[in-house]
């Protein structure tokens, strides 16, 4: 009997997988060599290699990629960036986000180009240092322009929502960051203070952050690290957004969730920002993916579904609402859980 051919065929297109890579080297590309910055006004291939110091066909073919992709325009030879591009990925203004799309590249570049093969077979090496006060200086810079295009707003007018948000006097910000999402959810409200808690070096960026919107006096920073050292009192609300994966070990989440109930007043609530894994830690997608770097590398900072809300009962708190997110821009890694935990 000849032999027949199949029957059956792929629901999806796995021949674009090898090409997916190539994609963000494109983008990557460009950023590195500064070509968005360089199009905001027409160009052609030839003038743009001379400002790059590249060679004249290759960048045309990347130039060309990146109009196949939807990041430049084209015509008569000459090109420029797209609306999008012009506001998100160039390196100036309040809504550049180039520096951090580098600075996450850079955090995946460890199992990249062959090296997750190594990582699978020889397990994770020594532990990078994730409590230097430098990489979190640093990782709060890089990351103001991509708070500010939205998450801190959506986040802002999120808890604007809340029953009693009018009544909130003061509220704590745990593991801010630069700052803007407490910054905005002061803004929001008429008279509420704010208090911005990270380490030394991070509240510096914050304080900058303070003194470029003018909330010098609604806005305060405290500085430690809040899994050990005091976190104030007296606070309607504490907002912790995409900050407690870094103490996801149960003991000192245990601990952190007893001084958070301790902080707050009689009626207040705890806000949780994070990602929870689902189905036997396979999903949801976007996000296993987003950390699969750091686990990889030995950091595991990812949640099952239940942990926040079942440490937040334990610390005392009379009830937990959760509630799932996807808006990319308040869950830019993948579907988020929202979590609000109330004090009697």
């Amino acid at each position: 009997m000849k032999k027949l051919m199949p029957t059956y065929f792929p629901e999806q297109n796995y021949h674009k997988l090898p090409y997916l890579a190539v994609r963000w080297e494109a983008v990557k590309t460009a950023l590195q060599l500064g070509i968005f910055d360089h199009l905001l006004e027409p160009k052609n291939a030839s003038d743009l290699a001379a400002l790059i110091e590249g060679d004249p066909k290759n960048t045309e073919y990347l130039l060309n990629a990146l109009t196949a992709l939807g990041y430049l325009h084209k015509k008569d030879g000459c090109f420029c960036n797209s609306e999008q591009t012009e506001r998100f990925l160039t390196s100036r203004g309040e809504t550049g986000l180039a520096e951090h799309l580098l600075t996450c590249d850079q955090w995946n570049e460890p199992v990249l180009n062959g090296q997750m093969l190594n990582l699978i077979r020889e397990g994770a090496p020594a532990t990078r240092d994730m409590v230097s006060e430098q990489v979190w200086a640093d990782s709060a810079r890089k990351s103001i322009n991509s708070i500010r295009c939205g998450r801190a707003q959506k986040i802002a007018r999120l808890l604007s929502t809340f029953p009693d948000f009018d009544r909130w006097q003061k509220v704590l910000d745990l593991g801010a960051g630069p700052g803007l999402i407490g910054i905005a959810v002061a803004a929001a409200h008429v008279s509420l203070q704010c208090h911005l808690f990270d380490r030394p070096t991070v509240v510096n960026v914050a304080q900058d952050m303070i003194e470029e919107y003018g909330m010098e006096d609604r806005v305060k920073t405290i500085s430690g690290d809040y899994s050990v050292d005091p976190l104030g009192e007296g606070y309607d609300a504490i907002i912790a957004s995409y900050t407690l994966n870094f103490y996801n070990e149960a003991k000192k989440l245990a601990l952190i969730m007893e001084k958070c109930f301790a902080a707050l007043n009689s009626g207040g609530c705890l806000i949780i920002f994070s990602g929870g894994l689902s189905a036997e830690k396979t999903q949801p997608a976007d996000l296993i993916v987003s950390w699969l770097s750091s686990s990889l590398m030995g950091q595991e900072f990812s949640f099952e579904e239940n942990v926040l809300p079942q440490a937040m009962l334990s610390a005392g708190f009379a009830s937990v609402r959760t509630k799932a997110l996807n808006d990319q821009l308040i869950a830019p890694y993948g579907m988020a859980e929202f979590h609000v935990a109330r004090k009697l």
